[in-house]
């Protein structure tokens, strides 16, 4: 594998799935066309699990008080694209507690599409106003608990075992939305949560392959959630021949997974099981873009940090926003570090998630 000019993938484009090596630009990525001119009602759908953030500076021992916030791998992808002017919706169950509804208000006033968000049975509030709601299941919304450090770096305490969005299942998919996507998007902890969410990603990821739609997967491996390291490779391997877009982050990711640190590894393993794009995020170093047995660098945005927590995620939805804009990978690449290392110039995760101008202005 050799490294690229970054300049000649300004405008290489993706190849459609299964298709010839010489194909014409995808339509997956730009329904549209080459300028990602598009009649798709969305950008971005993403599966997964939402959750409550309580935050704070220190030792979380010996904190007085917190931040409330809203938190979530797949729902911090997702407020990034949307942030950024993405069209986007989101499939995920929320609990019978006052948090689902902040939680759906929040997403609404993001402009985030909900109508594939739902809510537990159990109604915490009756007199708050349910325009679209769907009731079903149980469980409470999942909560973690964060504290940063004075390196912006950061520890997690979970509380998500049998959460609302456990019971996700493929029965929650509106195949409408899948198809009039440019991309849906899953992690490896929707995966590990519970196995009716791991066939809700393998659902929605066949809907999506059969009608050119573009899948992303961020891998996030989160050993504590696996019954063990050939768990979590039978999932990932069974899912992989419908992935087009690989996310994973190293080392965390794939060492500990597949056994790989080095990103041209990284890249090789992945292109190799027939990904189309490998993006590897690695953290300070930026990251590197694996297409075509080529191999472009884009260097990380040279900031202090002060919270680290989302800067994958962001990443994740710089760079999905630019590949459903018709960008790039390069360009989508440098959106994708451009987000991630404006985020952790701000405390909290949703909070500090940047938008469009920010990025933009340092883009373009």
């Amino acid at each position: 594998m050799s490294h690229q000019d970054p300049n000649s993938l300004l405008r290489d484009p993706l190849s459609q799935p299964n298709s010839a090596p010489d194909a014409e630009i995808s339509s997956a990525i730009t329904p549209g066309g080459k300028n990602g001119k598009s009649k798709k009602a969305l950008d971005l759908v993403s599966i997964g699990e939402a959750m409550v953030e309580l935050s704070c500076l220190g030792d979380m021992r010996f904190a007085n008080t917190m931040n409330k916030s809203f938190g979530g791998d797949t729902f911090n992808t997702l407020i990034a694209a949307q942030r950024l002017g993405s069209k986007t919706a989101y499939v995920t169950r929320l609990g019978s507690d006052p948090f689902a509804y902040m939680l759906r208000d929040a997403m609404i006033k993001e402009g985030v599409n909900v109508n594939q968000t739902r809510i537990s049975q159990t109604r915490t509030n009756p007199n708050k106003p349910q325009a679209n709601e769907s009731l079903s299941g149980a469980g409470q919304t999942g909560l973690y608990i964060t504290s940063v450090g004075h390196d912006g770096e950061r520890t997690f305490c979970y509380y998500r075992k049998n959460s609302a969005a456990t019971a996700l299942s493929p029965e929650d998919l509106n195949p409408d939305a899948i198809t009039s996507a440019k991309v849906v998007f899953a992690s490896g902890v929707t995966l590990a949560i519970s196995e009716s969410a791991r066939q809700t990603v393998h659902r929605a990821f066949k809907i999506a392959r059969d009608n050119n739609v573009t899948t992303a997967l961020d891998i996030n491996y989160r050993e504590s959630l696996w019954k063990g390291v050939s768990h979590a490779l039978d999932a990932l391997n069974e899912l992989l021949p419908l992935v087009d877009v690989i996310l994973p982050s190293t080392p965390d990711d794939t060492q500990g997974l597949i056994g790989f640190s080095k990103p041209e590894q990284i890249i090789d393993y992945f292109l190799f099981k027939g990904v189309q794009v490998v993006a590897v995020k690695a953290g300070r170093d930026g990251c590197y873009i694996g297409y075509k047995k080529e191999v472009i660098h884009v260097p990380a945005l040279v900031v202090q940090a002060v919270d680290t927590t989302g800067a994958g995620d962001a990443f994740n939805g710089g760079f999905l926003h630019g590949l459903a804009c018709g960008f790039s990978l390069l360009e989508s690449a440098r959106i994708g570090v451009t987000a991630a290392g404006l985020k952790v110039t701000g405390r909290g995760t949703m909070e500090a998630m940047p938008y469009k101008d920010a990025v933009y202005s340092r883009v373009f």
